[in-house]
């Protein structure tokens, strides 16, 4: 009889891995990993997904052309020639012709066995490939496999349950098996191949039996004190925090779904969600929080906040999971990752995820790409806490709240929507999935106004001259002034003119000069001394700066509100002033934000108490109904409805078309702020021998990088050029070059304004 390998020796184990050893770890993994679905009928179709997922390395042709593997002398062969040999074909194939698959109701396995290596294709895709594979072949493969497996033939003899699940419901839990099946292979891969190292770190890293009761004990402490020290001088502000805190815990125990958590700015928000996350995991059996943000500018503050109260030193409980800068995917076993969090990157295997939205839903729920997909299933079981829920697009809501449905109806999962201007998610308004949402802090409107600090004056029936407001803000010791967009921004801290006391901040600017930026605004402010300050939107979240006057150029309702929680922030005067401007050249980004900005000024028009947390509810119900909730996803015969496409198996397709960032953003690398550090950074990239090398490099490497959308780089196109070290990378390792782009040392990077080029009009992302 033959023998079948699945792996070779590594560097780390000498031994072989047998197919039939590896067919049922991955089984025994994949089973592992759906156990938080709460779809019974599952578990037969992810165990025969496990066995038949590598039925085509059964063909001669794989072992001895892929592994030099002999079956038949059972050794083996390096004379044997090494070329690609496809082999997730046959599996899929398989399922196709025993289950007598139908496209439109049943093709759930073939698609996951088909896609596990490189990328989920839409449905023509696959049912042109399987085509290619003679049934005739694929039979006399399962024979072997048979003969290898008899817990596979007892399975086969079984009869499968129709799966519940429908429309989009399907395409969501092909998603969420294709990512368990392609982890489970991963590790099981890794624990042949990688025993003492990767697969050795993983497990020393492994979560403890009650990790969500441990980090709530932790956060708790550090809440005990804070109420002892609030005891030796107590503060009004402190116990309305304390009974925040103590209403969102109280609901803790109620059953599994969809929360509300609205809490004005200064109220204690962050700390809160997660408190209240972190017991209700405890309470339900779940294991994971995912606390979601929408700005790549307040995560690394986020995930500062968590590592401080929840993580002892030498621990790995807080993954930081976004970037800006990554090559493209690596071939595998090409580099390894030798860092508890480079690990945990792959698949969120952490208690603690903190990461962007677009990261969440735009690569995850609605990615394509193996390597996305792979954290899909580790979701499950989990609180995923969406901070700034107002910032969702509205353009992409519907799906959006189509994903949130699956993973709180079948995944297991809990929702806290989480802001100090709540969006009008209702059933009402069309979003059945939110029909039971309950509030974590009642009669929020009375927090609201026992921590108002700032009151509103509006200027919008005139246009504000620009020369008019810099004399205006000149006149001022400490202000800040937040504008649209970074044009504006560059031309009105122009008026202002050179003095030490005048700061500008956009996204013109490197992280790291805005950084240096921050720390000398911060020092200013604490000492008294002037400061005035011209920003885009980037200042608006998060961003724990405190003035006593702010204006606001006219914009979306909930960024009015953001700029205020910049006015008075500490509470340390009687009331900040916020003064509410239309400027003069009044451009505002196409689609959802100028949208918002015209509803904002309507409803200012009815009711411009902005205290008023119910001033938000009239206003996103006419967001939301002038929006188009979900675009149209293009296919080769023309335009289907977003659900439609989705439900219909198209996923190259809904996932081109679900960008919640609208318009293609490219990294620029940025020299000329620190040009030894850069060049040591990217010095360090293209020589690393493993990706562990690199990591820490590409994460600083981010600090010295800005983002353009595609049209401006096409009109910089004469002064961008590639990154010469990203360039060797990539033909070292034969990938293609990343999209990243270096701007030149010829051409001018300001010290106060970042990079200036003829940009104007140049519509500012909050990316």
């Amino acid at each position: 009889m033959s023998k079948y390998m699945g792996h070779s020796p590594s560097k780390e184990n000498p031994n072989w891995q047998t197919l039939k050893e590896h067919v049922e770890g991955v089984t025994d993994l994949l089973e592992h990993h759906i156990r938080y679905v709460e779809v019974p009928e599952l578990l037969p179709y992810a165990k025969l997904t496990g066995y038949l997922h590598d039925l085509g390395k059964y063909r001669e042709d794989f072992q001895k052309h892929r592994l030099q593997w002999n079956p038949k002398t059972e050794q083996e062969d390096k004379t044997l020639e090494v070329k690609p040999c496809p082999h997730s074909d046959a599996g899929a194939k398989f399922m196709q012709v025993l289950l007598d698959m139908d496209r439109e109701i049943a093709s759930e396995v073939p698609f996951v066995i088909a896609n596990h290596h490189g990328r989920l294709r839409d449905i023509d895709t696959l049912q042109n490939r399987l085509s290619e594979t003679e049934a005739e072949e694929v039979e006399a493969l399962l024979q072997l496999a048979l003969a290898e497996m008899p817990a596979l033939d007892a399975l086969l003899g079984e009869e499968l349950p129709d799966l519940p699940l429908q429309n989009t419901e399907r395409a969501f839990l092909i998603r969420f098996l294709l990512g368990a099946l392609v982890d489970a292979d991963r590790l099981d891969t890794e624990k042949h191949g990688n025993p003492l190292t990767k697969a050795a770190l993983r497990e020393q890293h492994k979560a403890e039996q009650n990790e969500m009761e441990l980090l709530l004990a932790r956060l708790q402490v550090g809440q005990d004190e804070k109420t002892a020290d609030d005891a030796k001088d107590p503060q009004p502000i402190n116990a309305l925090r304390r009974q925040m805190y103590a209403d969102a815990l109280s609901h803790s125990g109620d059953t599994k779904g969809f929360f509300r958590l609205t809490m004005p700015t200064g109220g204690g928000k962050t700390l809160t969600s997660l408190a209240f996350a972190l017991k209700h995991a405890q309470r339900h059996g779940l294991r994971r929080v995912i606390y979601a943000v929408p700005f790549t500018t307040i995560i690394d503050q986020t995930a500062k906040v968590f590592r401080e109260v929840l993580e002892h030193e030498g621990e790995f409980k807080v993954l930081e999971h976004h970037s800006n800068l990554e090559v493209g995917e690596r071939k595998e076993g090409e580099e390894r990752q030798t860092t508890a969090p480079e690990l945990a990157t792959e698949n969120w295997d952490a208690p603690i995820i903190v990461t962007t939205t677009v990261r969440l839903f735009q690569e995850t729920l609605f990615g394509t790409r193996t390597a996305q997909l792979r954290r899909l299933h580790n979701i499950s079981g989990s609180v995923i806490v969406l901070d700034e829920a107002q910032s969702l697009p509205a353009h992409l809501l519907r799906p959006t709240l189509d994903a949130l449905q699956f993973l709180v109806k079948y995944a297991s999962c809990s929702v806290v929507l989480c802001t100090a201007t709540q969006p009008a998610l209702n059933e009402e308004l069309g979003f059945p999935a939110l029909k039971n949402i309950r509030d974590l802090v009642p009669n929020a409107a009375h927090y609201f106004d026992a921590l108002k600090r700032v009151e509103y004056e509006f200027r919008t029936a005139e246009p504000t001259n620009w020369a008019t407001l810099a004399d205006e803000l000149s006149a001022q010791p400490q202000v800040l002034c937040i504008v649209n967009t970074r044009q504006h921004a560059q031309d009105l801290y122009g008026m202002l003119g050179e003095d030490e006391a005048n700061f500008h901040l956009s996204t013109n600017m490197c992280p790291a000069h805005r950084k240096r930026e921050l720390v000398s605004i911060r020092q200013r402010l604490k000492a008294g001394q002037p400061c005035r300050v011209i920003s885009t939107q980037l200042i608006e979240a998060g961003i724990d700066v405190d003035f006593p006057r702010v204006y606001r150029a006219m914009g979306p309702l909930e960024a009015i509100v953001q700029a205020a929680g910049r006015c008075n922030r500490e509470g340390l005067l009687d009331t900040g002033h916020v003064i509410v401007f239309l400027p003069e050249e009044h451009k505002m980004p196409k689609g959802d934000y100028e949208v918002r900005e015209s509803l904002a000024r309507s409803e200012l028009a009815r009711n411009a108490n902005l205290h008023d947390p119910n001033v938000f509810s009239d206003y996103f119900k006419d967001v939301y109904r002038r929006v188009n909730l979900a675009p149209k996803v293009k296919i080769l015969t023309g335009e289907k409805d977003f659900q439609d496409a989705h439900a219909q198996l198209y996923f190259e397709q809904v996932a081109a078309a679900y960008q919640m960032i609208e318009g293609e953003m490219i990294p620029v690398i940025i020299r000329g702020y620190d040009e030894p550090k850069v060049d040591r950074l990217l010095k360090v990239i293209r020589d690393a021998q493993f990706k562990g090398q690199s990591r820490d490099a590409w994460r600083e490497l981010q600090q010295y990088t800005i983002n353009l959308y595609a049209h401006q780089v096409a009109k910089l196109a004469h002064l961008l050029t590639p990154v010469p070290e990203l360039v060797q990378r990539a033909q070292w390792l034969g990938t293609e070059e990343p999209q990243i782009l270096q701007w030149p040392q010829t051409a001018k990077y300001d010290q106060k304004l970042g990079a200036v080029a003829e940009m104007s009009d140049d519509l500012f992302t909050t990316l």
